[in-house]
């Protein structure tokens, strides 16, 4: 028996990429939800290549995973811009500043104090604000990868 004509079967990964490719159409507001919710449903009870490409064949090319479809992805892949500077974050230059406004706020009020040999207080919350910056550092640097 010939195998050209006889469909081919779906992978878990098309169904998810056809699935993202829905979603994606719906957060774009080309489909509804109640039409997202019925293909979604379709997806993942296709067996076959063909049923997924019909779920999408009115929405426009973006994915080249789609199956019988072509063309270049809608967004492509972010690129770092950072090229390895680690204030290239926003988010992560504003938490570090702000951490060095609290301690030095801290370190202030501690020494301006007369109670600052008995107890260093301070030490304990710096140590929590800094240990929150380079946690903030690491989970940045390990997105960037």
């Amino acid at each position: 028996m010939s195998t050209e004509h006889q469909p081919m079967r779906a992978s878990d990964r098309e169904r998810d990429e056809v699935a993202a490719r829905i979603q994606e159409a719906t957060a774009e507001g080309r489909l509804t939800l109640e039409e997202s919710d019925e293909r979604l449903t379709g997806v993942f009870a296709s067996r076959y290549r063909h049923e997924l490409a019909a779920l999408v064949a009115d929405l426009p090319v973006s994915s080249p995973a789609v199956p019988g479809r072509t063309g270049r992805p809608a967004r492509p892949v972010p690129k770092p811009t950072s090229n390895g500077r680690r204030w290239a974050d926003p988010g992560l230059l504003i938490h570090t500043l702000i951490v060095v406004l609290l301690s030095a706020a801290m370190l202030v009020h501690w020494v301006a104090g007369s109670n600052q040999a008995q107890h260093p207080w301070p030490v304990f919350p710096l140590v929590w604000l800094w240990v929150s910056v380079a946690i903030h550092a690491r989970r940045r640097n390990d997105r960037a990868r």
